[in-house]
């Protein structure tokens, strides 16, 4: 296909979640299929042809497969892969007959993937990043990009949060302003740590293309899908429990943060069970009041006999600055804790809005033989909900959750 440029042009390009959930779905489900689905939260209205560039770049994914050299560097930084799985990845293969994506008469953008869940794992960090730079460049705000005042923002920022004494990932492909700009994100949070001296660290990026360009360890942790998965096939009441076991069959311990919001705090909650709560070296902090959270997370902690300062936290909902400092502050002498950043790092443009979207598992089946269910994400802010409404409003009764649903 003839395109001016290919937005993702290595496989690595991508988040080690991706890579992390490709792996386990191979374990436990080889034969289980899904279907992801375009959240926009914005309802945005796109420019005429835009879902015909975003369809363009998406068949031009079809020539992208792993490099020797990529696979020698997360054979050498991601070890809690086996080799078996490198094989694996020599031979996979995008395609795009798993996507369809349509702009609507208004201009809307509707996108759904489906196929193997090992399969079209790869495809949500992807799609959004090309939605994301597409959008910039198209309505025109990669024309007034400023390079040098953006390298320069980015250095503030990172010597404020390092001299706070903040540990810290940047996580925002998904969000980018451009595949170039994240690049020298990443380039002024290394800089920044080398100019300052304080407690913080720059932790390294989830990005594994980006953390083999410079050299750093890729950042990964477990991400929604697999627990929305869990309650879509075997109920909503164990799917953390659930999810939580298949995590560290596959993983033993490693990539030990678990994401607990996925169906609220008080479903999770009651299942975090103390062997688990030893097992994961913590938990992350996705939705809902950081601070309220954190008194909920130590109590439970202490409940089960454990000391919350041998854990950490990993605060990831929409963070800023000075919020993060903050939360940074409170932490202090209760638990450990660190930050994964996303747009605020990777698209705090000036004059430029992130994007608002996500893409979320919405069906799944255990094999091809069986039915369709429809799978949900809750959490513990109401504007997060995805999915059925109406399974939304099943899941939240069975969970004895208060109030209506709020899609």
């Amino acid at each position: 296909m003839d395109i001016d440029r290919q937005i993702i042009s290595h496989f690595t390009d991508n988040e080690v979640y991706s890579f992390s959930g490709c792996y386990l779905y191979l374990n436990k489900f080889p034969r289980a299929h899904g279907r992801y689905t375009l959240i926009d939260r914005d309802e945005t209205v796109y420019p005429p042809g835009f879902g015909r560039r975003v369809a363009e770049q998406i068949k031009a994914m079809e020539s992208v497969i792993i490099s020797d050299e990529e696979i020698a560097f997360m054979q050498r930084t991601c070890q809690y892969f086996p080799t078996w799985f490198y094989t694996f990845l020599r031979g996979y293969r995008f395609s795009a007959d798993e996507v369809e994506v349509i702009q609507d008469n208004d201009g809307r953008l509707h996108i759904t993937v489906e196929g193997l869940l090992w399969k079209i794992v790869f495809w949500e960090v992807p799609i959004l990043a090309i939605i994301s730079e597409l959008k910039h460049e198209m309505t025109g705000f990669a024309a007034a990009y400023e390079a040098e005042r953006e390298y320069a923002d980015t250095l503030d920022k990172g010597r404020r949060l390092l001299e706070n004494g903040l540990s810290f990932a940047e996580c925002g492909t998904s969000r980018r302003f451009s595949f170039a700009h994240q690049g020298l994100v990443i380039r002024g949070l290394i800089e920044a740590g080398g100019q300052t001296a304080g407690e913080g660290e720059f932790l390294g990026t989830s990005n594994i293309c980006f953390s083999k360009k410079f050299n750093l360890t890729p950042v990964g942790v477990i991400n929604h899908q697999l627990i929305s998965f869990c309650g879509a096939i075997f109920g909503y009441k164990e799917a953390n429990f659930l999810a939580m076991k298949y995590w560290q069959e596959a993983f033993d311990s490693d990539l030990g943060t678990f994401i607990y919001d996925t169906f609220g705090w008080n479903a999770f909650q009651e299942n975090f069970s103390k062997k688990y709560a030893k097992l994961f070296e913590g938990l992350r902090v996705d939705s809902g009041d950081n601070f309220e959270a954190i008194d909920k997370i130590v109590a439970k902690y202490e409940e089960l006999n454990i000391n919350p300062r041998t854990k950490c936290l990993t605060f990831s909902n929409g963070l800023g600055l000075e919020q993060a400092i903050e939360i940074h502050q409170y932490c202090r002498g209760k638990i450990g804790d660190n930050y994964d950043i996303g747009s605020f790092l990777t698209c705090d443009v000036a004059g430029v809005d992130p994007v608002n979207m996500v893409m979320k598992l919405t069906a799944a089946k255990l094999t091809e033989k069986k039915n369709w269910q429809k799978a949900i994400k809750l959490s513990d802010d109401a504007g997060k909900f995805s999915g059925d409404p109406d399974e939304v409003d099943i899941a939240r009764k069975t969970l004895n959750m208060d109030g209506a649903s709020d899609i």
